[in-house]
């Protein structure tokens, strides 16, 4: 992963680290901030996991640079056949899985694939999410636009989640795992993780829909906080916030602030 930009106070310790596998103008990227002013953070329960993936990964490397560096840690390592009927139902297409520990606390599933390109390296976002999962399934098709890739139970018993993305296969793009969790678990939200940002073309329009669907509008059209980015802000029926950015104004925004500090 690549870092991208730095945008606020480096000297007062507050700023935002831009992060991600490829430009932020056509890949995904993450938004890491940092403020040394504040007390430390809470990631609570709910939110789940990063995953990541691609060619030049290699879980050896990457847990012998951990160790070097003495940064995060590995929490386990599962190897499968090459695509074998496991891995596939978890939704992962890979031939060895680590989850691993980043230095703020953040959960990795990171993905070890060979001979298998995917799109997009940072592949998906786990969230948990509590109640019915077919009303949150509505809400990702009809609010966010992203099209149900399929349900499936971990195991036996257990938990029921679903796969929601913006493209047709598992290896496009980033697409979010919902996981049905008791509630107490998904209330426990914290304050380290945020939202989830989504472009579009046309925020008003946006809006519109988000109203059409009697989904919540949490800050209506406007800017931002912080920046010139016209944006609409919802949340899904688990309080998982969505922000709609206008793409053009983004684009702008990073064309304006591209420099590394």
């Amino acid at each position: 992963m690549r870092l991208w930009r730095r945008l606020g106070d480096l000297q007062q310790g507050q700023f935002t680290s831009v992060c991600g596998y490829g430009p932020e103008q056509t890949n995904a990227s993450l938004h890491f901030h940092n403020d040394e002013q504040r007390s430390p953070v809470h990631l609570g329960k709910a939110f789940g996991h990063f995953s990541c993936s691609h060619p030049g990964l290699r879980i050896a490397k990457l847990i012998e640079d951990m160790q070097l560096t003495g940064t995060g840690r590995v929490s386990k390592v599962e190897e499968f056949e090459v695509a074998n009927v496991e891995s596939l139902r978890l939704g992962r297409d890979a031939d060895k899985i680590a989850c691993v520990v980043d230095p703020a606390g953040y959960y990795w599933e990171v993905l070890e694939r060979h001979e298998r390109n995917v799109s997009e390296a940072l592949c998906k976002v786990m969230l948990r999410v509590s109640g019915d999962l077919d009303t949150h399934i509505k809400f990702y098709h009809e609010v966010l636009g992203m099209r149900l890739i399929r349900k499936a139970h971990l195991a036996p018993g257990h938990h029921e989640c679903a796969y929601m993305s913006y493209n047709p296969s598992e290896r496009d793009g980033t697409w979010i795992e919902l996981l049905l969790s008791d509630p107490a678990q998904v209330n426990d939200k914290g304050d380290g993780f945020q939202f989830i940002a989504i472009s579009t073309k046309n925020v008003f329009q946006t809006a519109e829909s988000i109203r059409k669907a009697n989904a919540p509008i949490l800050q209506d059209v406007g800017h931002f906080p912080g920046t010139s980015i016209t944006s609409v802000v919802t949340q899904d029926p688990s309080g998982w916030k969505y922000v709609f950015f206008n793409e053009d104004d983004y684009q702008r925004d990073v064309e304006s602030r591209q420099h590394v500090h």
